[in-house]
């Protein structure tokens, strides 16, 4: 199975980046964070992933410094057969759908666990991603660890998982390197950043890895890659089989 995790940053890049790189690489699964609702039909049909499974963490309908307008916003994973989709919110709930950057919060969103399982060549893998909870400097705060905490008890659920997504908490960090002991952490060491600076709204060289994939002992990784000049973060694509 290949996959790649990767935040697309609402549809700034859709057209001249993403897209493209997308049909080169035809991944069987794309587990993707900030995606606007009305952009869905458009990925499915450009990758032809007819499957989804979409969570909504946010609505943004106000004028904002990050994200044109778009309406609904939040995790999406496509493939061409999935199913058992299960949505645990470690933030907020379905009932409520905050506004994006209501009171310049930018943790003014849900934030959730999207599950699912993936049927692929008589196989069937069990996928988990996140859009994990904002702190500025890659410093871990006090509302992260209290996310944490929560996030950790429903992925208990799962005793074989591929966790994948964007953590906004780096590698060396707290959060991230407890999540590491769970599970195997497959970024390879050499990887110092998955922030691209080239297409980064800061212009900084942010040396941080805040994007992962994690796996449980039943599930083996190779030839993964960490690939830039699609979005604001670097795309994380790998294979990935059942032991």
């Amino acid at each position: 199975m290949k996959l790649i995790s990767l935040n697309i940053e609402g549809n700034k890049h859709l057209d001249d980046k993403i897209l493209s790189f997308f049909a080169k690489e035809k991944a069987d699964v794309l587990c993707l964070q900030e995606v606007f609702a009305k952009d869905i039909q458009t990925i499915c049909q450009s990758t032809g992933l007819d499957k989804y499974s979409f969570v909504s963490q946010a609505k943004v309908t106000k004028d904002n410094p990050h994200l044109p307008t778009n309406g609904l916003w939040g995790l999406c994973v496509f493939a061409k057969n999935l199913s058992k989709t299960r949505k645990h919110y470690y933030n907020g709930n379905a009932n409520q759908i905050p506004e994006f950057f209501a009171y310049q919060d930018p943790n003014s969103m849900n934030r959730c666990l999207l599950t699912v399982e993936i049927e692929l060549d008589g196989e069937v893998y069990q996928l988990g991603t996140t859009h994990f909870t904002w702190s500025g400097e890659g410093k871990v705060s006090n509302l992260q660890k209290e996310h944490f905490t929560q996030l950790k008890s429903f992925l208990a659920d799962y005793p074989e998982i591929i966790f994948c997504g964007d953590l906004n908490t780096p590698r060396g960090g707290q959060i991230y390197d407890q999540l590491a002991k769970m599970y195997k952490d497959n970024i390879p060491s050499k990887i110092d950043t998955t922030i691209d600076k080239d297409i980064h709204k800061s212009g900084k060289d942010i040396r941080l890895v805040t994007d992962a994939l994690f796996t449980s002992p039943n599930y083996q990784v190779k030839k993964v890659r960490v690939v830039g000049g699609v979005s604001d973060h670097k795309a994380v694509v790998a294979e990935i089989k059942k032991k």
